[in-house]
């Protein structure tokens, strides 16, 4: 359909790695991330999207055309690879002219186009010099004018903050996120970064084992995940087994925790550290969802202090707190209701 990348049962089969089969779209001015650990087929995609690996089964469909045999450089798709792939020998103007002059771009129409781009992503200043002498912000961004100034239908970009540093990172990013607006095309982002990927993505996939497992909206992916898979990998460090029945879960057979999931039977408890409230054991406390707990371990991290908390004979929960407590308090746990995320066993195992 135009406007969008259609993928039907694509797969790619390479010597040690099968992708997919993979379904799924991505629409038309879009920012799309997807994050999975190490070896989930993540940059296969991206490879397979830009015609460098070949499809073995299925179709690639980019704006209602079928370009699954098309070579790379007929697709209308720009690949920004992990390592920018900048040439060095060439001055920041010869780089981003690169692909005009590949189209046959007449010269005068070419010096518009990468003036107008450089002057876009503040790199103008940086036209005539070498680009072996760039920073790896500025290699970023002109990979980038080099892959948007020939106005492509799809970007993609293989983890391309990840040589960053953090104050580098953080600029990147609001001008990432203007870019499927501004240049009219589809981004396709690939990263393990949460962060990123939050601050990013009008819509995020999870991908293990060469497939998609699970799509949505942000706030969906990580805050109320189908999967069990995608809950431990997005941050949930707290996911225990246990039974439901009316509004109330068992957990450990001796911890009982109220919900607002209206389900019974084997299901899976997800609380993120940050959802649990921490107080001291002689604080007065009423309400329900009220653990007392012993503090086993101490982590100290830049938004607080992780806490390990024993509750009853051998449950442990993470929490986190912004009190110093120390191995061996007595605590008490809050967890509202509403910060429970409930997935039945079976569905998202």
């Amino acid at each position: 359909m135009p406007g969008m990348v259609e993928l039907s049962s694509v797969t790619v089969r390479l010597r040690y790695f099968t992708l997919g089969p993979i379904n799924t779209v991505f629409r038309h001015e879009t920012y799309n991330v997807i994050l999975g650990p190490t070896g989930s087929g993540k940059s296969t995609l991206l490879k397979a999207i830009a015609g460098i690996y070949r499809v073995s089964e299925g179709s690639i469909m980019i704006d209602g055309i079928d370009v699954t045999q098309e070579p790379p450089e007929t697709r209308n798709v720009s690949y920004v690879p992990q390592g920018y792939a900048i040439f060095e020998h060439m001055t920041v103007y010869e780089n981003i002219e690169y692909g005009l002059r590949f189209r046959g771009v007449p010269r005068q129409e070419r010096r518009r186009l990468v003036l107008e781009i450089a002057r876009d992503l503040g790199i103008d200043y940086l036209l005539n010099r070498r680009a072996v002498n760039l920073s790896g912000g500025e290699q970023q961004r002109v990979a980038l004018a080099r892959a948007l100034i020939v106005r492509p239908k799809v970007l993609l970009l293989d983890e391309p903050l990840s040589m960053l540093d953090r104050e580098t990172r953080d600029r990147i990013i609001l001008m990432l996120k203007e870019v499927p607006r501004k240049y009219g095309t589809i981004v396709i982002h690939v990263t393990h970064d949460w962060d990123e990927a939050y601050a990013l993505a009008d819509r995020i996939y999870i991908m293990n084992k060469g497939r998609i497992i699970e799509e949505g909206g942000p706030e969906q992916v990580f805050n109320k995940p189908s999967r069990v898979f995608t809950a431990r990998f997005l941050g949930f460090q707290n996911v225990i087994r246990g039974f439901a029945e009316n509004n109330r879960v068992m957990l450990n057979g001796e911890v009982e925790l109220g919900i607002n999931d209206d389900v019974s039977g084997e299901v899976y408890v997800c609380i993120r550290p940050e959802w649990i409230r921490v107080m001291a054991h002689n604080d007065v406390v009423t309400g329900r969802n009220v653990l007392e707990g012993v503090v086993s371990e101490v982590i100290r991290s830049r938004v607080g202090y992780q806490l390990l908390v024993t509750v009853g004979n051998g449950l442990t929960l993470m929490a986190l707190s912004t009190t110093a407590f120390k191995p061996g308090d007595k605590v008490l746990l809050i967890i509202p209701r509403e910060s429970i995320h409930i997935i039945k066993a079976g569905d998202g195992d």
